[in-house]
This record gives structure tokens, sequence and C-alpha cells, in this order.
């Protein structure tokens, strides 16, 4: 009776999490399968069958956000500079960001992983939620086409775009090192985690500034995860002018 039980309880758990997938993507996927392969990390997946997992599935979903939102910005700002329409577009798709809608939207209780992941506390979850999230979109596009995926994709990432993102400077790690030299301070990198195959490793770094962590990023590359941990230490440094006191109050 208890192994029977145990065998039904897997299903139970695997419709519930396509059921939530469904929910949040706003589809109901023909496809069932295709859902819950991008729903899984490789730490489930014993023979690591490339097919069983979502990494497939995440380097399709890569270029087809990359692909809508180059397509949005182009049409929405017909003035900007490539410049400028870079510098947007790589704030939206940045890992830290997809990481951060696909948390909001709730896909962490989606997401299926294994003993050895459960085991770290979950310290990958931020950059699985990322790919995630492009796996997701690569799965609306395979199982509703490319209208249904483009929809989902500016739904959710569309509130990230901002026009004044164009104007900061390319090089947040150069703008951070300036800021923190005119009062004596150095920023420092560290190594957080790298997961993924050796083709779509992703980097997640935070920035320390004098033994102060100031903000943390996920990237394809250790350049792109120190960039985004730069950004996110140039936010943390705005906050905190903005929340200190003023002298004469």
């Amino acid at each position: 009776m208890a192994r029977r039980t145990e065998s039904n309880a897997e299903p139970t758990d695997r419709a519930q999490r396509i059921a939530l997938a469904e929910s949040v993507l706003g589809h109901s996927f023909a496809d069932k399968e295709l859902v819950l392969r991008a729903l899984t990390h490789p730490s489930a997946v014993e023979q690591r069958d490339p097919g069983a997992y979502y990494e497939r599935l995440e380097f399709l979903g890569d270029s087809i956000v990359g692909f809508v939102i180059a397509e949005e910005l182009y049409s929405r700002f017909p003035r900007m500079d490539e410049g400028g329409l870079t510098r947007i577009r790589v704030s939206v798709v940045s890992r830290t960001a997809l990481a951060a809608v696909a948390a909001d939207l709730g896909l962490a209780d989606a997401i299926v992983v294994g003993q050895s992941e459960r085991g770290t506390g979950g310290r990958g979850l931020k950059s699985a939620l990322g790919n995630v999230y492009e796996a997701l979109v690569a799965a609306l596009y395979l199982d509703g086409g490319m209208a249904t995926a483009t929809r989902w994709v500016l739904a959710t990432l569309g509130p990230l775009i901002r026009e004044d993102v164009a104007a900061n400077l390319e090089n947040p790690k150069s703008e951070l090192q300036e800021r923190l030299q005119a009062r004596g301070d150095t920023p420092v990198y560290r190594l957080i985690s790298q997961e993924g195959p050796a083709h779509a490793r992703t980097f997640t770094l935070e920035v320390e500034v004098a033994g102060e962590v100031m903000g943390s990023g996920s990237g394809r590359t250790k350049k792109e995860a120190e960039a985004a941990a730069a950004a996110a230490a140039l936010g943390s440094l705005k906050r905190k002018r903005r929340t200190r006191p003023s002298k004469h109050s």
C-alpha cells in the first residue's frame, strides 16, 4: 500500500507544477511534457539526457527573448541610437532581471530539482529561475507559436523597459570604481557560483565594499555577472543617499 501511495504522489506533484506554470503563463499546453521539461533542473535527471531537462529549451528561449525585446525597442524608440537600444536590452534580459521576474511570478515553487540541489539550501535557485524563464518562453513558442511567446515576454518584461537606462554609462564597473575611489574605497568582486554546461555557463558574483555586500548579479560570462553586480551596487549607493538623514534635520 505504501508503495502505491508513493507512486501516486509524483504524478500529483508533476500535475501541480504544470498547473502552476500554466496559470502563470496563461496558456494551457497541448504537450504537458514540454512544460514539465522547461521546469526541470539538471539535478533532477539521473541519466542527464539533454532532452529531459531545461537546458536545450533555455538555449532556444534565450534567442527568442532577445529578439522580442530587440524588436520592441526598435519599434518603441525610433530615434534612439544603437548604443542606447543595447543598454536597455541588456538591462531587461540580464540573468538578474529574468530571475527576479520569475521569482515575482512564483515560478520557484514550480521548479523540479534533485536531492543534490535541495541539499545546498537552494543556492543555485537564483540562476535556475532565469534559466527556467527562458525555457518556458521556448515552450510557449513550440506549443503556442511566436505570437503567444511574444505576448508573455512583453507582459512580463515590458515593465522593465525604461528609456532613461539608455543614458547610463555602458560600463557600470567603471562608474562604481570612480564613485568609490572618490571616498577611498575599492570594490571587491567574489564568485559565488557557476552552473550549467561549458557552452551555457551561468556565473553569479557579488561585489563587496568595505566589508559590506553591496550587490550581486548573474551572467553568461564573469564579465557580464560583474557588470550586473556593479549595477546592483550602484543602485544600493543611490538608495542609501536618498535615505540618508539631512544634516539640517
